[in-house]
């Protein structure tokens, strides 16, 4: 009887002992994380939240990582190194707040012990920065990525591929360092940090892009001007085409000015010397006068750009500006007025048929009349010539340049033709008969071409 109480007596001293014991580390870890709990993969088992905290800032002052690149290891850091500057203390205490500390039994034995995250990782923006600085990365030496466009080569248009290249990016360099730490990494790939192209080979913009060149490369751009047909060749199209930075397509316009400038130059006839079929002398040279155009070079240069853009085949007449323009190379066409200086003779041509002819006196040979090829800018009825030392009324005044010279009426006169114009000639004007500079007045219109030769 007295062994079967001294084994319940004992047993409930052990049980008592155990009690203690169990409720002693209960309370304990109250203040201590349970056995085997870990932050972020560190051991903080049995530590306080001070002792915790602690552990953690040595283990990421610590921590060493190192930098690849291409295989081979560059160079290590540590979190020293990087400025970490974290404190656990608030988190680590809010998460030892949430733990069950009756449960350390169940903890001690178990393999499921509690693993947790914190992400509460900050660093000394200023010694990292000077880290970065110090580091030998070789910048200089390293190729800057491009991106993939659009070139031409051999009036053909083609992508070429963009440059990947290794030149780092500094800012990215930065967060990879950073993100090493925080996703606990024991080495990082600087490959991460290269900058990148913006536009690859396989942008679909690009894509449609050249598609879009390849198709104004083939347009038909053609003029016809005075009669004649000029074909754009296809090389000289192709050299106007491109596209800028932001891979929008482009026109030339300095090199489409400079073809216009080669059509003016070809056709135009203001300022240039004619060959003209005399009624008399046959075929003669006359020199450039007021009457002529060129071609609108600046205008017509823009319109063609624009309308190259289109992408729709062309055909042009382009604008002129001046006065003789003829789509049959008949500059003159059916109404003209011609006066031979040589034999002081003057016809006019009205619908290509002499509607009459008269002897004239033209300037005397101090101040001889102009040759060239003119047009009658104005008609004037009732109007006074004036010069330095005369004012002579008239009744008909047709100017034809922009000195003064013109046709008119000149009753002073009694005999006109053959030489009279040494002795008594004008001060470079047309003197006509005047019941014949009547007609010629009111069959005229302005602008009428008046060759003078």
């Amino acid at each position: 009887m007295n062994r079967k109480k001294s084994v319940i007596w004992g047993l409930a001293i052990f049980l008592t002992i155990i009690g203690i014991f169990y409720v002693t580390l209960s309370m304990q870890y109250k203040n201590q994380f349970l056995p085997k709990t870990t932050v972020n993969g560190i051991e903080v088992g049995k530590k306080t939240v001070k002792e915790a905290n602690q552990e953690i800032k040595k283990y990421y002052r610590e921590k060493e990582i190192r930098v690849m690149e291409n295989k081979k290891e560059l160079f290590t850091f540590t979190g020293k190194d990087i400025g970490v500057t974290s404190e656990f203390i608030k988190p680590l205490d809010k998460e030892i707040r949430k733990q069950n500390s009756w449960s350390w039994p169940i903890k001690q034995i178990s393999s499921n012990h509690a693993k947790l995250i914190i992400k509460n990782l900050t660093f000394e923006d200023s010694k990292l920065e000077t880290y970065i600085s110090s580091l030998l990365l070789n910048q200089e030496n390293r190729t800057k990525p491009s991106n993939a466009e659009i070139i031409k080569v051999d009036n053909q248009f083609s992508i070429q591929p963009e440059v990947k290249g290794n030149f780092l990016d500094q800012f990215r360099v930065v967060e990879l360092l950073k993100e090493s730490f925080k996703e606990g990494d024991s080495k990082l790939d600087l490959k991460q940090a290269y900058e990148k192209p913006g536009i690859l080979a396989s942008d679909k913009t690009l894509e449609s892009k050249l598609g879009e060149l390849q198709k104004l490369s083939e347009l038909s751009v053609v003029y016809t001007i005075t009669g004649s047909k000029e074909v754009v060749p296809r090389e000289t199209l192709v050299s106007w085409l491109g596209v800028d930075e932001a891979n929008s397509i482009t026109v030339d316009k300095i090199g489409v000015t400079a073809y216009i400038e080669g059509l003016s130059v070809k056709y135009s006839t203001y300022e240039k010397t004619r060959n003209f079929k005399t009624s008399k002398r046959g075929v003669v040279n006359v020199p450039p006068g007021t009457y002529g155009w060129t071609l609108d070079v600046a205008r017509e240069s823009e319109l063609l750009a624009t309308d190259i853009l289109l992408g729709e085949n062309i055909e042009r007449t382009p604008l002129y500006n001046g006065s003789g323009y003829s789509d049959n190379e008949n500059e003159f066409g059916e109404n003209y007025i011609e006066v031979d200086l040589a034999s002081q003779h003057m016809w006019v041509y009205i619908n290509g048929q002499r509607f009459l002819e008269t002897d004239i006196i033209s300037g005397k040979p101090k101040t001889p009349t102009p040759k060239g090829v003119f047009y009658v800018w104005k008609k004037d009825r009732n109007a006074t010539l004036t010069g330095e030392d005369y004012a002579t009324p008239v009744d008909y005044w047709l100017p034809v340049d922009w000195d003064g010279v013109g046709i008119h009426d000149s009753p002073w006169q009694s005999i006109y033709g053959g030489n009279n114009y040494i002795t008594k000639g004008s001060h470079g004007c047309i003197n006509t008969p005047p019941t014949v500079m009547s007609k010629i007045y009111n069959q005229v219109e302005v602008g009428i071409p008046v060759i003078i030769y």
